[in-house]
């Protein structure tokens, strides 16, 4: 099979190299859309991701969609050729963690496109067979790709615990803050303010009736504060950024990646306001409930703007994620 392979950074080579197979307990998935997430950019840029170095040409890409193309031994379902949505959190089931209900969080964890376990950007790639799910009918295999995102902002929406009188503040327009904006819409959140630099993202938000402003400091202006804040950007400042547009006794999600890894703060904003800031990891049994949200027209996924790009062109698709256009919320790569 054909498979985009990072080398080094910026260095994405196209290779043939052999088809997977599928395992006990697994299916094979012909791969159709491949979402470039900015972790993958970060690999992409850093040569690691955290500090973990790949010891072999990397396969990238864990948002993915496609078809079941075989079925592995004590494998009935779902049956060759059903479109899928995969869940890229493959949890070991049997640690402490596993055993509490957070998968997530499992210590074995096995993660598609984190070193060392390749991902999606191939032709093919072999899944647990309780990590894949039918796509509604008529559903792009764009938008099952983008299931992923939507369940990472599911899982966050869940943990924030969110009151019917909250006030909602998102920093970050890009996919991860838009999927997680759309979730707590569906949860019937209607105070919502959004901030996002780039004008070019403004206007979608807009239209689902968001308050949309360019800057956090535009919201001190306005003396506008958030019950709850989601740090959606993935910038290092904003986490900062976030403690000072919440409200006093008021909670700060922090659901984008910082980049760098490392953030600093002035502690005295968090001590003086008594704010809860939590970080969220990835997503937890949020398939189905994120494929229900689409089938039943509660998230329009099909809104987002993405672009599409084939596989040869798997590094155009990580520098345009880079460049970050205000067109594009996502590259979609089709292997």
């Amino acid at each position: 099979m054909r498979a985009a392979r990072l080398y080094a950074p910026h260095d994405v080579r196209i290779d043939d190299i052999p088809t997977p197979e599928a395992g006990p307990g697994e299916v094979l998935v012909r791969v159709r859309a491949v979402s470039i997430c900015p972790s993958d950019w970060r690999l992409y840029e850093d040569g690691h991701a955290s500090g973990v170095v790949p010891d072999h040409p990397m396969i990238q890409g864990h948002e993915f969609s496609g078809d079941v193309a075989a079925l592995g031994s004590g494998v009935s379902g779902p049956p060759v050729g059903t479109p899928v949505a995969v869940e890229p959190t493959w949890a070991c089931g049997e640690c402490d963690l596993c055993r509490e209900g957070l998968p997530n969080l499992c210590r074995h964890i096995i993660f598609p496109s984190f070193p060392q376990r390749d991902g999606a950007l191939a032709e093919y790639i072999a899944c647990p067979a309780d990590a894949v799910s039918p796509l509604p009918p008529d559903t792009s295999y764009g938008v099952g790709a983008l299931i992923e995102p939507l369940g990472v902002g599911l899982h966050a929406v869940r943990l924030a615990e969110l009151r019917a009188t909250d006030h909602l503040v998102f920093l970050g327009a890009g996919a991860i803050g838009m999927c997680t904006l759309l979730v707590a819409r569906a949860k019937g959140a209607r105070d919502l303010t959004v901030v996002e630099p780039l004008c070019e993202r403004r206007d979608w938000p807009a239209r689902l009736g968001c308050k949309v402003v360019a800057s956090y400091e535009e919201l001190g202006k306005q003396g506008i504060e958030g019950d709850v804040v989601f740090e959606c950007s993935g910038e290092n400042t904003a986490v900062e950024q976030a403690m000072r547009v919440t409200r006093p006794g008021g909670k700060i999600m922090v659901v984008g990646i910082p980049h760098p890894d490392v953030v600093s703060f002035d502690s005295t904003i968090p001590r003086r306001c008594e704010l809860t800031l939590l970080f969220s990891r990835r997503s937890r049994h949020a398939l189905e409930e994120s494929l229900h949200l689409l089938a039943t027209g509660q998230v329009d996924l099909a809104a987002l703007p993405t672009r599409n790009y084939t596989l040869d062109q798997t590094q155009e698709a990580l520098d345009a994620t880079a460049a970050r256009p205000g067109d594009m919320l996502r590259a979609i790569v089709t292997p």
